[in-house]
């Protein structure tokens, strides 16, 4: 309890090598032991935009959980400017407490939207207004290809 009590005044450590992880942390993974993750990613391949390659396997051996790490990095189009930076998870990207009793879940296909689709499908393969070997639908059509010059009229070209 006290732990917390001065973690709580003492605030994130202020080390350099944090500036490479995103907060907020995973519940009850310290700044101690990230830092010791980053000290033997960081010794296995020194460049930091190697982090979300060989901080996982860090952590594993450190804590023995499986971590999300995702590379937040980010760089100017120029490539003057580039950030290495990573975020650690605890679990699914994404998926949150709850998540699966919502009434509309997000990613998951209800059964009236496959019916839907499926009637859309059916309609454009029967062909309905389509005519016969045609690959395209009515009002789609390319316009007429441009009359030659001797036929047409005085007033019908460009105007100069």
């Amino acid at each position: 309890m006290f732990k917390k009590i001065v973690r709580t005044l003492s605030g994130p450590t202020r080390d350099p090598r944090m500036d490479h992880i995103s907060r907020p942390l995973p519940r009850g993974l310290t700044d101690e032991v990230v830092l010791a993750a980053i000290d033997r990613a960081l010794a296995v391949n020194p460049n930091p935009t190697y982090l979300p390659e060989t901080l996982p396997a860090a952590l594993r051996e450190l804590t023995s959980h499986d971590y999300e790490v995702l590379d937040r990095s980010a760089r100017d189009v120029t490539g003057s400017f580039s950030r290495s930076m990573v975020m650690i998870r605890d679990g699914g990207v994404g998926q949150w407490p709850g998540y699966a009793a919502m009434s509309y879940p997000l990613l998951a296909e209800s059964a009236r939207a496959r019916e839907t689709r499926a009637a859309i499908a059916a309609a454009d393969l029967s062909g309905g207004s389509t005519p016969p070997g045609s690959p395209r639908k009515l009002g789609w059509e390319p316009p007429p290809p441009p009359r030659p010059v001797a036929e047409r009229e005085p007033g019908d070209g460009p105007r100069a």
